[in-house]
């Protein structure tokens, strides 16, 4: 007699009478969404393209696609609801995505459009799928090419790192910023060397296997701070053991792109490890916690679903109808900021043959500046004034940016050597003080305090500069802006220099303020 093996029940998944309607709305409601905000989508995926840090930017979708599709039976249980109360965050990231397109920050720009994807999934799907879906499309945010602003500390942090390393093993080393010199060669941090992707690639990975390798929120947690911490520390240990490398083999290894092929080999290594280990505490195989089940409700009728996605579409496509409006306004002439130094009383401008030649701070695009030396009466120290007066910059370019620096990063004459900040007495506000070198032919060495003036305050905070621009624009205001920078050459006495420049800056800054506000006004 013959075993009868029980045959396979098909897989099938019935969808509710609401889901029809509200997939047909869902798809139009992103089809917009994509239309609408083309040109920050392409943004996303033009820096995927050029960056390797953001490579993974590719991978988001199928990810987050795939986790959907594992959620899918679950889903056909549930009835989709639209929820009027979504509009509220809509409107807030519309308004959000509307201030960075006027003052141009594409990140602002970047997350805003996003993070509508939750919200109008929750508009029109509702509450319950919603949060079935929060893991996914909280995943969306990996697709963000966000986190370069940490290249410039995490190089600090290497270097801080491998020069100690080399020094407690014994081998001398000179250290100049990110730059050190061992007896065998001479090695930089650069910002490839920063391990930024490596942070970023490890937590998006990180973040993902936690989700569907455990069930405890504080197992998922504490993987994913491991997942932020071993890449940081596995790159100090890289960049050591590289130029180690580099000096026991008298510079003929890893001294060239091999150094970097080593670096992606032992991060594969040590990310490899890691998962390996916290396999050791996986839940995966572990019933999920039960919900409650969840209330039975009336599918929506076709005139409230209609109603939620026209109102989804019309708040969608209003940010960059208004923001296209408001770009097209013409802001006007930038006019009375007048030339030369400000000479406030006991000043006079400054001999030619006496003073070196006027420095430039790197800044571009400014509308109107006014640059000049001044010495005060009876004294030999020259100090210099720069103002660099910036409107329209969503059409002439930014003030505050990447590419704007006091050294220039699109010249290579000037480096910036040091900073901190500085306490100008009758000043409201600490400026920036920088010190840089460099100039042509001849190596100057200067001292620079720099202030941004917007909205009629002082201050050295970008972001503070970015928030008031975009809310004058977002309220059909302008969004004048200055740069504020005093110098003086650093000589055989910075003391002396930054007394000069601290009398100068009491006695001009009153009248440098209603300068700037008088031009404001015209």
């Amino acid at each position: 007699m013959a075993a009868e093996w029980p045959q396979p029940r098909p897989i099938s998944m019935s969808l509710g009478p609401g889901w029809p309607r509200a997939l047909a709305a869902m798809g139009v409601a992103l089809l917009t969404l994509l239309i609408a905000f083309q040109g920050t989508f392409a943004s996303m995926v033009a820096i995927w393209d050029r960056s390797e840090t953001f490579t993974h930017g590719y991978l988001i979708l199928p990810i987050v696609l795939f986790l959907v599709f594992r959620l899918r039976h679950e889903l056909a249980r549930l009835q989709p609801q639209p929820c009027l109360l979504a509009l509220i965050p809509l409107g807030l990231l519309t308004v959000a995505w509307v201030m960075g397109e006027l003052v141009d920050v594409i990140s602002v720009r970047q997350f805003a459009a996003v993070l509508m994807v939750p919200a109008l999934t929750w508009l029109i799907l509702g509450t319950q799928i919603t949060r079935r879906l929060q893991f996914p499309l909280a995943y969306l945010l990996f697709a963000v090419p966000f986190g370069e602003f940490m290249v410039e500390p995490m190089m600090i942090w290497t270097a801080d790192f491998t020069v100690g390393a080399i020094r407690l093993t014994g081998v001398p080393v000179y250290r100049d910023g990110l730059f050190f010199e061992l007896p065998t060669g001479r090695w930089s941090v650069v910002a490839a060397c920063s391990g930024v992707r490596y942070l970023i690639a490890s937590l998006a990975l990180g973040t993902l296997f936690a989700h569907l390798m455990y069930r405890s929120w504080k197992r998922r947690l504490l993987f994913v701070a491991i997942a932020i911490l071993v890449p940081i520390v596995a790159n100090w240990l890289r960049a050591y053991g590289i130029v180690m490398i580099g000096h026991l083999s008298d510079m003929r290894l890893a001294a060239g792109v091999d150094h970097l092929i080593y670096g992606w080999i032992f991060f594969g290594v040590v990310i490899f490890l890691m998962f390996l280990i916290g396999a050791f505490w996986r839940e995966d195989h572990l019933p999920p916690k039960p919900r409650p089940a969840a209330a039975a409700s009336v599918p929506p009728s076709g005139s409230r679903m209609a109603t939620t996605t026209l109102l989804a579409l019309l708040l969608v496509a209003s940010g960059p109808l208004y923001a296209g409006w408001m770009n097209q306004r013409d802001l006007g002439e930038v006019e009375g900021l007048g030339s030369g130094p400000l000479l406030p009383e006991g000043w006079q401008a400054a001999e030619e043959t006496a003073a070196p030649p006027p420095w430039t701070p790197g800044y571009l695009n400014a509308r109107a500046s006014r640059n000049g030396l001044a010495t005060q009466e009876g004294e030999d120290q020259a100090v210099g004034l720069h103002i660099g007066y910036y409107r329209a910059q969503f059409r002439h370019g930014n003030m505050v940016g990447w590419a704007n620096t006091l050294a220039g990063r699109h010249r290579d004459d000037w480096q910036q050597r040091g900073g901190g900040r500085v306490a100008v007495p009758g000043v409201d506000r600490r400026g920036d003080r920088v010190l840089l070198s460099g100039g042509d032919g001849d190596e100057r060495e200067l001292i620079a305090w720099r202030w941004y003036w917007v909205d009629g305050r002082l201050t050295t905070s970008g972001h503070e500069v970015k928030a008031r621009e975009a809310l004058n624009r977002l309220l059909g205001g302008r969004d004048d802006a200055a740069l504020v920078v005093i110098y003086a050459e650093r000589g055989d006495d910075p003391a002396q220099a930054e007394a000069a420049m601290e009398a100068y800056a009491q006695a001009a800054m009153p009248q440098l303020l209603s300068l700037l506000e008088e031009v404001t006004r015209r």
